[in-house]
């Protein structure tokens, strides 16, 4: 038996944004890993100047579907998200939502 590669089961799914990835982009979920370092691994460029220390807000992104699929927003993050002007109900800072598993996610770049 041959395997041709690994499927994997969740999706991130990146809705367009003009610079970054205009026809927007879906990509691997991996658990454990961060949403900033899934897109990363897959040349979406979004912003990190504190290289994913939660010591910014550069990579402030907007959870749109599939939140629960997240690991919970901690204390240093909701402090930093409290600096964001246009801060909603759907932002998380990428390098600190860890996807978990059990489904997909749909993120939006401001």
């Amino acid at each position: 038996m041959f395997f041709f590669g690994k499927k994997h089961p969740h999706q991130l799914t990146v809705l367009p944004h003009p610079a970054l990835c205009p026809e927007g982009e879906i990509v691997p979920a991996i658990p454990g890993r961060s949403v900033a370092e899934i897109l990363l691994q897959n040349r979406v460029e979004i912003d990190h100047s504190c290289q994913l220390q939660c010591a910014c807000t550069t990579c402030h992104v907007h959870i749109m579907e599939g939140a629960q699929h997240l690991s919970p927003m901690e204390a240093d993050e909701r402090r930093m998200l409290d600096k964001v002007p246009g801060r909603d109900g759907f932002s998380r800072l990428a390098c600190q939502a860890v996807f978990q598993g059990g489904g997909n996610v749909v993120v939006e770049i401001p």
